[in-house]
């Protein structure tokens, strides 16, 4: 493992995961990049109440959704993977929709030549990847090196 990505997620069901990663990354003596994908109606959601948040304290916020995303993934490595001896960076994409997601971390996978990827992944039946996509089985099946994933 010389380049490995973690991805978070921005409801926050990825702690265990990340710390893994982490502890692999910090084990190994290689860089640990963290991405976060979050998609629009995520981000419109999530900004409406940070907005809302900031004009009760008097405060400003303004983002773009790939900031946010940003934001969340430094927020991730600050809360769990402080205690590493660990170099880290962390990476923000904004997508339309979900279809979009496995594309992007593919994207930021090949752009920094990532040899592994740690994601979790959802429990749906055949069915249900069928008529909504799954980004893990998307991200598994197109990545050429490892990928780790962790079912909720």
């Amino acid at each position: 493992m010389d380049r490995p990505l973690v991805v978070t997620d921005p409801s926050d069901r990825s702690p265990e995961l990340i710390r893994e990663a982490g502890e692999l990354a910090a084990d190994a003596g290689v860089p640990l990049r963290v991405l976060t994908v979050v998609s629009r109606d995520e981000f419109e959601a999530d900004s409406e109440v940070l907005g809302k948040i900031a004009e009760t304290e008097r405060t400003g916020y303004s983002l773009s959704a790939s900031e946010y995303a940003e934001e969340v993934a430094q927020t991730a490595v600050s809360d769990l993977l402080s205690e590493f001896d660990l170099e880290t960076e962390t990476i923000g994409r904004a997508v339309e929709g979900d279809r979009e997601r496995a594309d992007a971390i593919l994207e930021v996978a090949a752009e920094h030549d990532c040899d592994y990827i740690f994601l979790v992944g959802r429990r749906r039946s055949p069915t249900g990847k069928v008529l909504f996509g799954d980004t893990a089985q998307k991200v598994i099946l197109n990545f050429d090196d490892y990928v780790v994933t962790l079912t909720e």
